[in-house]
């Protein structure tokens, strides 16, 4: 028999935590935008500007003097996702070209956002807890992850010029990143942070490979 995948028995509260978490994920959409209207450097510096902030904001949560909306449980005692999020920007930002640090910014925005969502009425969806036995998310997340990232690149592809097969590579990246979590020891790398790198990568070496 086929195993199916179980819908969580309090998927709706879990829903409304995920559905407010991903509305302030979805303020990536400013690094797009930002790359478009200000340039390459400009937006690197005011997401760094953002990075320090959220260093400051962070270490006074670590240390019990401030709360922050949407901390995740398992990020209570360590530093959080939305730490992650802002380095991966600014690295994706500085490593790649515009047009390939636009697309991925909208995968770790969007994509990560419809992989959360889907994730959230899932049992089985975070690899990344401790007590996680698995190692790849669900088949549903995963795909929806990939269609999501796969769509961002198609309907970008008007502004960013990136061919099919540069914004696919970028989509299986990201995908890969989001479904298969990494570790350095017994520590695991936030997704935060690989998506966009991963989908920048994949898209850089995709462009390589069809210029040779």
């Amino acid at each position: 028999m086929k195993k199916v995948t179980k819908v969580t028995p309090d998927w709706r509260m879990t829903l409304i935590r995920e559905l407010k978490r991903k509305l302030i994920h979805i303020t990536g959409l400013s690094v797009p935008v930002g790359i478009i209207f200000f340039g390459k450097m400009t937006t690197a510096a005011l997401i760094a500007l953002a990075l320090a902030v959220s260093l400051v904001l962070e270490a006074g949560r670590l240390k019990g003097l401030i709360k922050l909306p949407a901390v995740r449980e398992h990020e209570l005692d360590k530093t959080a996702g939305y730490v992650y999020y802002i380095l991966g920007s600014l690295l994706t930002v500085l490593l790649f070209k515009p047009a390939v640090a636009i697309t991925a910014m909208l995968m770790l925005s969007v994509g990560d956002a419809a992989s959360g969502i889907i994730g959230s009425v899932l049992r089985g969806s975070n690899v990344r807890t401790e007590e996680s036995t698995k190692r790849i998310k669900p088949l549903p997340i995963t795909a929806g992850m990939f269609l999501v990232c796969l769509a961002l690149g198609y309907l970008s592809s008007g502004i960013t010029g990136l061919p099919f097969i540069v914004y696919l590579a970028g989509a299986v990246g990201a995908t890969l990143a989001d479904g298969v979590p990494v570790y350095i020891g017994k520590r695991c790398l936030d997704d935060n942070l690989t998506i966009p790198l991963y989908a920048g990568l994949f898209m850089s070496l995709a462009g390589l490979a069809r210029l040779a």
